[in-house]
């Protein structure tokens, strides 16, 4: 089976951007998008960043942002984008969100539970090298059956072929054996009780590898405002697989309105594009889209505003799929549908 290598978590450092104050900057590997300032401009951003913290390396931003900028929360996101003549560029898309009321992060549990053997295996090994074994399971998902391609594509992202060995049958195990009625309601339990991020992190594999339960699309959902980055970052890994792998299916999805609006308000903004790719390959019912688009429209209106086509898509089918209209990248179009009464409005 050939794994497709993502590459948008290549992030590029910016030096020397143009004095302009347009939203797109120019940087040594190609242009730099900034999205969703309110107050700031780009270029007033990125001369801050560059005082702040002048040897930080721009995929860092997003920290400086946060914690040195009084950004809500923020976001740093890379591409390369290839040419038929062979060449290629990088280009960047920063996201900042300035206000903080619709950031909402989970509050962790104060439980511990006790996990079977086979979750606390796996429970180690995040302890130990989480970056991997969220590269492990979502590659699990992608070659459940392909251990060598699966290999060679977690070498070609960093990870050493004897740290994959170590991780490969565990994750296995864990994964094939698990009950679908008992460890699936454990991994639901464990995400909304107990303390530990690295159990939270086994139960958030334990759900994406059952995708036929709704429960398990919003348990991951829930993984994504996670306190934990590392929860938080294996539940986007796992939505991604899932997407990759083609094993969406349809979903109701009112019962995680509130994590869905905080997403969709600018928590954790490195997965906003991920939940909108999954509301479409999920049908999100039309009618409860348009809720959440009316509800927290600004983000993702930026999203859709986007110049790049990779980075905006996302956001502008999710509008496509609720509205039965295609107006592009034309925040202006989007919003003003947005604001027409519901009566006036046809189901797709």
């Amino acid at each position: 089976m050939k794994i497709h290598l993502l590459m948008g978590a290549v992030m590029f450092c910016i030096a020397n951007a143009s004095q302009s104050v347009a939203e797109v900057l120019d940087g040594p590997n190609g242009p730099v998008e900034f999205i969703g300032l309110e107050e700031w401009t780009a270029s007033e951003l990125f001369k801050a960043i560059q005082e702040t913290s002048p040897d930080t390396k721009f995929h860092a931003c997003a920290a400086v942002m946060k914690s040195e900028l009084d950004f809500a929360d923020a976001a740093a996101m890379g591409f390369i984008d290839s040419f038929g003549d062979g060449s290629w560029q990088g280009y960047t898309v920063v996201v900042g969100v300035e206000d903080s009321s619709g950031v909402r992060y989970r509050t962790a549990g104060s439980e511990t539970l006790d996990l079977p053997e086979a979750w606390q295996e796996v429970q180690a090994i995040a302890e130990e090298d989480f970056s991997t074994l969220a590269t492990v399971a979502w590659l699990h998902l992608l070659a459940p059956n392909d251990e060598e391609s699966a290999r060679s594509v977690a070498e070609q992202l960093g990870a050493s072929a004897e740290k994959f060995d170590e991780m490969w049958t565990p994750v296995k195990t864990l994964v094939e054996n698990a009950d679908e009625t008992t460890d699936h309601q454990l991994a639901l339990e464990v995400l909304e009780t107990d303390a530990s991020w690295s159990a939270r992190v086994v139960a958030t594999i334990v759900l994406g590898h059952n995708p036929d339960n709704d429960s398990s699309w919003h348990g991951l959902t829930n993984s994504l405002i996670d306190t934990a980055t590392q929860v938080r970052d294996t539940a986007r890994k796992l939505i991604d697989g899932l997407m990759q792998s083609e094993q969406s299916k349809p979903v109701q999805w009112s019962e995680v309105r509130e994590t869905l609006l905080a997403l969709f308000s600018g928590t954790y903004p490195f997965a906003l594009n991920d939940i909108l790719e999954t509301l479409v390959s999920t049908g999100i019912d039309p009618e409860f889209g348009r809720e959440l688009a009316r509800e927290a429209p600004d983000l993702l209106l930026a999203y859709a505003g986007a110049e790049h086509e990779k980075f905006g898509k996302p956001a502008q089918d999710f509008l496509v799929a609720i509205s039965g209209e295609d107006f592009g990248r034309d925040v202006e179009a989007w919003a003003e549908w947005l604001k027409e009464p519901k009566s006036n409005q046809v189901s797709p």
